[in-house]
């Protein structure tokens, strides 16, 4: 696939792009607070480092990017693009180490939470997500949570 704008604009837009402190972390982490929930920011488990960590309740929560995480059946994942093979091995394996965090996570007594972020996009539908989240904390029911709601 041939890129349409040039390396300069093409380096400019990516450095744009963050890691953390993003949109949805920062709306899951006020909506949290807002609950009453107490966390630490840059803490990690281990050797994995989840965007929010409730360490007195063993839960993680991670707020993915439809985009980077490729959310199936998300209109934000844009999976109907032709890719060149590097974009999709970067796919796969952050699908691969999203499943490998989960299964640690669960397997040393966490609960592990993901919230995605078109979840966050429409404030109605993310704060049944929030209040979904916060019953899931709350009653210890299941060591997976995921906001699943999609627009398509």
């Amino acid at each position: 696939m041939v890129d349409n704008v040039d390396k300069k604009t093409r380096s400019r837009m990516m450095s744009g792009i963050r890691s953390s402190n993003t949109k949805p972390e920062v709306l899951t982490r006020k909506a949290l607070h807002r609950l009453g929930y107490r966390f630490r920011l840059d803490s990690k488990v281990g050797k994995i480092k989840p965007d929010i960590v409730l360490r007195s309740l063993k839960v993680a929560v991670f707020t993915h990017g439809c985009y980077w995480h490729q959310h199936q059946g998300c209109k934000l994942a844009y999976s109907d693009r032709d890719y060149a093979d590097k974009w999709k091995n970067k796919f796969e394996d952050n699908q691969k180490r999203d499943q490998r965090v989960l299964n640690e996570l669960t397997n040393q007594g966490w609960r592990v939470a993901v919230i995605w972020e078109c979840t966050t996009r429409e404030a109605e539908v993310f704060q049944d997500v929030i209040g979904n989240l916060d019953v899931w904390i709350k009653t210890g029911d299941s060591s997976y949570f995921e906001s699943d709601y999609q627009k398509t």
